[in-house]
């Protein structure tokens, strides 16, 4: 399953700048598996469909350049990232919960139903 998100041209160079950033902290695999929502985030038009994964990349991206920005200072900026992220995050757990396995709680065994 995919969740569609619409962005805004500033929105998706918003999620370009700071999935550049994240990316060049990565290496190995992780680089790799990045890289699949990173060429999505590019190739997108008005549109993005990600999975919950793909979500959580580009929240990470957003947060820690958001991080960034905050210790140079730029405070008005870093606020505009950290809130994308949350915007992107809320979505992401929505799409969990409504696609996420189900899981189905079982009832204890009490002291009346157990045998020896």
């Amino acid at each position: 399953m995919k969740q569609a998100i619409y962005l805004l041209n500033t929105q998706k160079q918003m999620v370009i700048t700071a999935m550049e950033f994240h990316r060049s902290t990565l290496q190995g695999m992780n680089k790799k598996l990045f890289d699949i929502a990173f060429n999505k985030v590019n190739r997108m038009d008005e549109v993005l469909e990600l999975d919950g994964m793909e979500m959580i990349y580009l929240t990470q991206s957003m947060n820690r350049y958001a991080k960034y920005l905050s210790k140079l200072g730029e405070i008005y900026e870093s606020k505009l990232y950290r809130a994308a992220a949350e915007g992107i995050e809320i979505i992401r757990i929505k799409f969990q919960m409504e696609n996420g396995p189900k899981v189905k709680k079982e009832k204890a065994a009490s002291a009346g139903t157990l045998t020896a």
